[in-house]
């Protein structure tokens, strides 16, 4: 072969060896890639064995037995199961929608003469309220005048004369002592206490009592109450101030108390039944047309037995009595009760009554009627309490008949904040008694008002928070051209400035007590009286009424949502969603939606709810894994026999390159020795 043909052999050889090189390179890329390829489906075939969904379980039942059922979770599913989405405003797949409850309600639109209610010109007449002694009469005329001549006192101070009155609605004359100076109800005051700490109940104890005076004083007295009173006491609308000591006025009241007012009474006591007025009204006792004001009670009772109680280790304090076995009509208190040592075993503590002891419902001695109550409950270091504390009756197992009651006033701890309870009473006047019109304060919400109209054991599900507008806090002109506040007067005594005309459109309760007070006074001198003689100058005004459609907005189904269960599980999981059902209360794990509690609940203790590995979705990862492990294998072992051929043809033509080297070498040597 000569010299050229082996150099272009060899440039031929050359070029192939490179052209090999390249392709060997090639092929280690492609292995690199391969590499990649292989850590990239591992790495996705073990993300996919954790990756997790969240399912709903549930339980089908079968003549079989048991089964869990499990399925990606959606709206209708969690329905099934009480469960409802919210995001924070709304109920996901609900809107909100106006709809009429079938009901119809009245509006006021006008008033107009009452042609049943004449308005007469009045008259002068004279009125005698007091008179010599009848022998018609109730009351022993005699045995008063007995008490009255131990006494000592003068006519100007003590006096035996008749009078007539208002008793439970009845007009009643009674032969009465006539109390006509502060003298004179020391002297009847120190009696009764006697014969009560004695134990004689038939005698001044059983006696019927009426003040003719405008105040009493009795800052001298440390009271402990009369006790075992059986007659009448009227207080002729005089105001008792100066009272202090370890009860109210009376121990025990088994007659009739009325048209009395207590101001500012102080009473401390380890007693175990308190009260403004008295600690325990007996069967058939009655308290009307009174009123308690600024009174403060502290009750220090101990965890401990009595000697003498009504129910030992059970504390009744009251704003007005502390038990009750009878009747209370139209009568008022405001203060405040501190019980700085209660606890669960405590008692009973109610704004204006302890605790009812009738266990005959219905019984028509056992009515509370017209009251108002606006008492702040202080309680001691503790929030938590399951006794029977309440704005308006402590403990009312044993039911009364109630009707056109307002209960008012907070309960709290002595710091100020709320108090939490297992029993609903702790936070205000929920009772068990059926009541006809009653206006109480949710002293949990903002001390929002609720009502109940006609209601079998209130509670605050059945509260209506919906007020006329013309009740929230405004005026209204009456037929007389007088401007007064509606319903509750935020800012003064409620009951004093009580707009009669719009209580009664309203169905609201009537607690003009004042004025019921006033009607039943004892009165001396010329009054103004209508003369049905005349012809009329006017009628009394009647509201006309305008039957108008009730509407209430109801959640319903949203047919126009759709969320994916897979976002629906990404919305929960972030906690832009969350899971809530409907709740009859509200409490700190409550949020409201349009007026209805509902309670939240965690996703990680839903029980119905499990977060898994999805076994559909694991078994097509295993099987991408496979086949593309499969296609990674071939390829690897293509490449494999490439490099192979790859490697054979590149020894080849490095040992015929070597060879030819070796050829052109030795040709080369031989020319040199030629012509050397």
């Amino acid at each position: 072969m000569g010299m050229s043909a082996s150099q272009a052999r060899l440039l031929y050889l050359t070029a192939q060896l490179n052209n090999l090189s390249l392709k060997g390179q090639k092929v280690s890329d492609a292995k690199i890639r391969l590499s990649m390829d292989t850590q990239a489906i591992q790495e996705k075939y073990i993300n996919a064995l954790n990756s997790t969904r969240l399912f709903l379980n549930t339980n089908i039942f079968s003549a079989e037995g048991s089964t869990k059922q499990s399925e990606y979770i959606t709206l209708e599913n969690l329905k099934s199961q009480g469960l409802l989405v919210s995001d924070g405003s709304k109920l996901l797949g609900y809107t909100s929608q106006k709809v009429p409850t079938g009901e119809t309600d009245q509006i006021l639109v006008g008033w107009e003469d009452d042609l049943t209610k004449p308005i007469y010109p009045t008259k002068v007449v004279e009125e005698e309220g007091f008179q010599a002694p009848s022998a018609t009469a109730s009351g022993d005329a005699a045995k008063m005048q007995t008490i009255v001549d131990a006494t000592g006192l003068g006519t100007d101070d003590l006096e035996v004369q008749s009078y007539t009155t208002i008793i439970n609605g009845e007009e009643v004359e009674l032969n009465s002592i006539v109390i006509k100076s502060q003298e004179g109800f020391d002297a009847i005051y120190e009696t009764l206490l006697t014969e009560g700490a004695n134990g004689v109940v038939d005698n001044a104890l059983q006696q019927n009592y009426v003040i003719n005076t405008d105040t009493i004083d009795m800052s001298k007295y440390v009271s402990n109450g009369i006790a075992f009173f059986q007659g009448v006491f009227d207080g002729n609308g005089t105001t008792i101030t100066g009272l202090s000591g370890t009860q109210g006025l009376f121990r025990d009241v088994y007659g009739t108390v009325k048209n009395v007012n207590i101001d500012g009474a102080q009473i401390s006591a380890e007693t175990d039944a308190i009260g403004g007025i008295a600690g325990y009204l007996g069967d058939g006792g009655l308290i009307e047309n009174c009123n308690v004001t600024n009174v403060n009670i502290t009750c220090n009772l101990q965890n401990k037995e009595y000697a003498e109680g009504y129910d030992s280790e059970r504390a009744g304090v009251g704003g007005v009595v502390g038990y009750n076995n009878g009747s209370i009509r139209n009568t008022s208190v405001q203060g405040t009760i501190n019980v700085p040592n209660a606890d669960d075993s405590f008692g009973y503590i109610g704004g204006f009554i302890g605790a009812n002891t009738n266990s005959e419902y219905g019984d028509p001695d056992n009515v509370i009627e017209n009251c108002y109550s606006d008492v702040n409950i202080i309680l001691g270091s503790g929030k938590n309490y399951s006794n029977s504390i309440n704005g308006f009756i402590g403990d009312d197992t044993y039911e009364a008949i109630i009707n056109n009651c307002i209960s008012l006033g907070s309960i709290t701890s002595k710091t100020g904040e709320p108090i939490n309870g297992t029993d609903l009473a702790n936070w205000g006047p929920v009772i068990e008694s059926n009541v006809h019109n009653l206006i109480g304060l949710d002293t949990r919400n903002n001390n929002d008002v609720l009502y109940w109209e006609d209601s079998e054991s209130p509670s605050y599900d059945t509260g209506s928070r919906t007020q006329p507008d013309s009740l929230r806090g405004e005026t209204e002109t009456l037929p007389d051209g007088s401007e007064i506040y509606v319903w509750l007067n935020p800012g003064t005594e409620g009951y004093d400035d009580q707009n009669q005309i719009s209580a009664q459109n309203n169905n609201l309760p009537v607690l003009n007590l004042s004025g019921l007070q006033d009607s039943g006074l004892v009165k001396d001198g010329e009054t103004e009286v209508p003369d049905p003689t005349q012809d009329p100058i006017g009628y009394q005004q009647k509201p006309i009424y305008q039957d108008v459609e009730v509407y209430e907005y109801k959640l319903v189904e949203d047919p126009n949502f759709k969320i994916s269960s897979l976002a629906l599980e990404e919305g929960l999981r972030s906690g832009a969603y969350t899971l809530v059902k409907e709740s009859d209360e509200e409490t700190t794990q409550t949020i409201s939606i349009n007026g209805v509690f509902y309670e939240t609940i965690s996703l990680s203790t839903c029980s119905v709810i499990t977060d898994e590995a999805e076994a559909a979705a694991a078994q097509k990862a295993e099987a991408e894994y496979n086949k593309g492990m499969e296609e990674i294998q071939a390829k690897d072992k293509r490449y494999e026999l490439d490099q192979k051929k790859i490697d054979t043809q590149y020894n080849a033509y490095l040992q015929e390159e070597e060879s030819i080297k070796s050829v052109l070498n030795k040709n080369v040597e031989r020319s040199f020795k030629t012509f050397g």
